[in-house]
């Protein structure tokens, strides 16, 4: 890197290096170098992910049970337990008055027709 970073080509070797190690540190400083770098190490991971993937399957089917589990999780076909789990639910009637039941009593039902009614009309 020194070749692409130094900008005094003529100088001893050492010097140049010096020089390069002095413009890294400058830019580790700075914020914006550092989240540079960050995106470019997630980009990397990410697209890295098949070849970890293909790696934690070796190691699940060698027997380690980690990495099967997390195959599993990543898939979808396992949860850990106390993850996904449903919350109790609680619904508290305390002061709320219930209704009496007293059933009711029918004696002797009788059926009236529709043409058995008298209707009174007003004057």
């Amino acid at each position: 890197m020194v070749k692409h970073l130094a900008t005094n080509t003529e100088r001893p070797r050492e010097q140049q290096l010096q020089q390069v190690r002095a413009k890294l540190k400058r830019w580790e400083a700075k914020q914006e170098f550092r989240d540079m770098v960050w995106d470019l190490a997630v980009i990397e991971l990410d697209m890295s992910t098949p070849a970890i993937l293909r790696g934690i399957a070796r190691s699940a089917k060698r027997g380690r049970v980690d990495a099967a589990k997390l195959a599993l999780e990543v898939t979808g076909r396992h949860v850990t337990k106390g993850e996904n789990v449903a919350p109790n639910i609680v619904i508290a009637f305390n002061d709320i008055p219930r209704p009496l039941r007293t059933p009711v009593q029918i004696a002797e039902a009788t059926v009236v027709r529709e043409d058995e009614i008298e209707v009174e009309e007003d004057e």
